[in-house]
């Protein structure tokens, strides 16, 4: 699958809308969460249609295909995530052995994530990345290709998640922020992603209907009422969440699936802009769509070592965040060249891909 102009204007977006948030541009209501939960679903959605249409050309279940799968996907994540972290802990050492617990991506549920916040997501998506294949690998290995069947499979496990959410804070009233970044009751998330994509796969009819105008525009309605009617409970305190069941159990699917169904508009029918003189944007949200991880990754350890070495700039935030992002872009635009680049033609060398891919 080619490169996606819809799918990289939402990836620029989403971590234009998260260093916003963390560089104060906009305080308040935690915008930010959402524009993960878009990056959460695309990690889905795209990795699906890698897993199941790689599962299905092998023809039989193939151990083969996840050894491939995962190298890939290591070359992908770990160098720079690594490299990050290297940097990280020769400057802040404090941490001793216990470092070992991002090494495994270990931190959200053992140790905290207050040494390199940024990477609870990553977390997510690393275990989804192990698990995903193996569980496609362990059905079609006891059932084969049997679309119905695979289908029902998904969303058993979506609602078996739901259901084991709905017990835990049912038991142990855990709060919203205890939950949006457990591991195992988040994966709902991302695997309606995967749900997404195994409908574009083996349903056309259904995912050409959502790959209209009029269904994007009413998905997008509903996300956007969802996201007002959360803002309204909130209210400036996320603790206000866990004033009632459903914003810490179901919500968590039910945005999601939102997100999902706008993505065959946005793969498909959102294109770059046609006239020569916005090239530059295009160009930009492309680019930027490349540059996200890195960004992603460093945007706030900049902030970091601003707030150290410049306290004062915090009484003028846009001088601040001009300096914070300009050093993260250049770090970003440095690393992706000489490191990222470097690690993804290493990939396509020894664990070339099936078609070109957007990941």
């Amino acid at each position: 699958m080619k490169r996606s102009f819809g799918i990289d204007l939402i990836r620029t977006l989403s971590i234009l809308v998260v260093i916003f948030r963390h560089y104060r541009v906009t305080d308040g209501y935690n915008f930010g969460i959402y524009a993960i939960e878009f990056l959460f679903v695309i990690s889905g959605y795209l990795i699906g249609q890698i897993l199941l249409t790689e599962f299905q050309e092998a023809g039989t279940p193939n151990m083969k295909v996840v050894g491939r799968f995962m190298a890939r996907r290591w070359f992908r994540i770990l160098p720079m995530y690594y490299f990050a972290l290297l940097l990280k802990f020769i400057i802040v050492h404090d941490i001793g052995w216990n470092i070992l617990y991002y090494v495994f991506f270990l931190q959200n549920h053992f140790f905290g994530i207050d040494f390199y916040p940024v990477t609870w997501t990553l977390v997510i998506d690393e275990w989804f990345y192990l698990g995903t294949p193996f569980l496609l690998y362990g059905f079609v290995k006891m059932f084969g290709w049997d679309k119905k069947k695979l289908l029902l499979m998904l969303v058993g496990v979506i609602v078996l998640i739901n259901l084991g959410r709905m017990f835990w804070v049912w038991k142990t009233n855990a709060g919203y922020e205890s939950l949006v970044g457990n591991v195992p009751f988040r994966q709902d998330t991302l695997l309606i992603g995967v749900l997404g994509a195994f409908i574009k796969i083996h349903y056309k009819k259904v995912f050409d209907w959502f790959n209209r105008r009029g269904p994007f525009w009413l998905s997008m309605i509903g996300f956007l009422g969802f996201v007002v009617l959360i803002g309204y409970i909130q209210r400036d305190d996320v603790t206000n969440m866990n004033q009632y069941f459903w914003t810490r159990t179901i919500a968590f699917s039910f945005v999601a699936l939102l997100i999902t169904m706008t993505m065959p508009y946005l793969e498909n029918k959102v294109h770059g802009f046609s006239s020569p003189k916005m090239n530059w944007l295009n160009f930009i949200i492309s680019y930027g769509s490349k540059l996200s991880y890195a960004l992603y990754l460093y945007h706030l350890e900049v902030l970091g070592a601003c707030r150290y070495l410049w306290p004062e700039l915090d009484k003028q935030l846009w001088i601040r965040n001009s300096l914070c992002f300009t050093v993260s872009l250049i770090i970003s635009i440095l690393l992706y060249n000489f490191l990222e680049k470097q690690f993804l033609i290493l990939r396509e060398k020894y664990y070339p891909s099936l078609k070109p891919n957007t990941t």
